[in-house]
């Protein structure tokens, strides 16, 4: 893999390239469809890609501009775009999130303020990539994320999940809410629970392949964290890893549990024994000082 330098220490306006038609060169490389794409103002200048994203996502107990699943949404979208902008084929590709790291920061804006992305490639290579991104209120930082992609081309996707795919995905759902858990039971120490993933939480995440989105599941342990913290809280710091993918149709079985060290929680995300997502949290109840 090609690795790219740091960010840069100035942020200068980006030159425009192609305007307006930039988000829609993103949507012809990548397999994500509206309205889990959800970036507008795309600016791209060869190295890096500018975004702005609404926030929609109710956020729970969680304190802040946007939850840190929201956040990483639209962190995902907009890596996965430059990425896909500085490859040299404009052939559509699959970009499947293998890993997040992230920091967050308190921000001052209530929650719903636009929050505004910047991507840059850390990494390429022919079958996965990396991207470092920021969020952004003005010039208040957000949040920073290092994310890490395998990248499928769609012919090869098509081959190698056509058992997933179907012809009747169906044009409904949003990322406003999460399903609801079917069952759930916790603790002081641990919480359960178990969730049918329902081809509506899975809408533009991927056309005719119905995928649940890494950052869902992400929200959907979250979720299941407020069940272990008893007052409003803020997402510091996470890890997450996703080594394969949920379908459409999975039933999944979540948990979350206090854990010591510099995680104050951790769990993970299993279907028929298989793990497609491991996730450390450090949570903060209220707000902290800025870092």
């Amino acid at each position: 893999m090609r690795t790219n330098s740091p960010w840069a220490t100035t942020r200068e306006p980006l030159g425009r390239r192609d305007g307006a038609a930039v988000g829609a060169k993103v949507l012809a490389r990548i397999g994500d469809a509206a309205p889990y794409f959800a970036l507008e103002h795309c600016v791209f200048d060869g190295a890096e890609l500018r975004a702005r994203a609404a926030t929609e996502t109710d956020p729970g107990a969680e304190l802040g501009t946007a939850s840190v699943a929201e956040i990483a949404r639209h962190a995902l979208v907009t890596g996965s775009g430059c990425l896909a902008l500085g490859r040299p084929s404009d052939a559509r590709s699959y970009y499947l999130v293998s890993s997040i790291d992230g920091t967050f920061f308190t921000g001052s804006a209530p929650f719903g303020t636009p929050v505004a992305y910047s991507a840059i490639t850390t990494a390429e290579g022919p079958v996965g990539g990396a991207a470092q991104v920021e969020a952004r209120l003005e010039s208040e930082l957000v949040a920073r994320l290092r994310v890490t992609y395998a990248v499928v081309e769609e012919t090869l996707f098509a081959r190698l999940f056509a058992a997933q795919r179907t012809a009747t995905f169906g044009d409904t759902g949003s990322y406003a809410t999460y399903s609801a858990f079917d069952s759930c039971t916790h603790d002081g120490d641990t919480a359960g629970a178990r969730l049918v993933v329902e081809s509506s939480a899975c809408h533009g995440h991927f056309h005719r392949f119905p995928t649940l989105p890494a950052t869902t599941l992400l929200g959907q342990l979250v979720r299941l964290t407020s069940r272990l913290v008893p007052t409003r809280f803020r997402v510091s710091a996470l890890r997450l890893r996703t080594p394969a993918l949920a379908w459409a149709g999975d039933e999944l079985e979540l948990r979350m549990s206090r854990a010591p060290g510099p995680w104050n929680f951790s769990g993970q995300a299993t279907t028929g024994g298989r793990v497609v997502a491991r996730l450390d949290l450090g949570v903060v109840s209220g707000f902290a000082s800025k870092h």
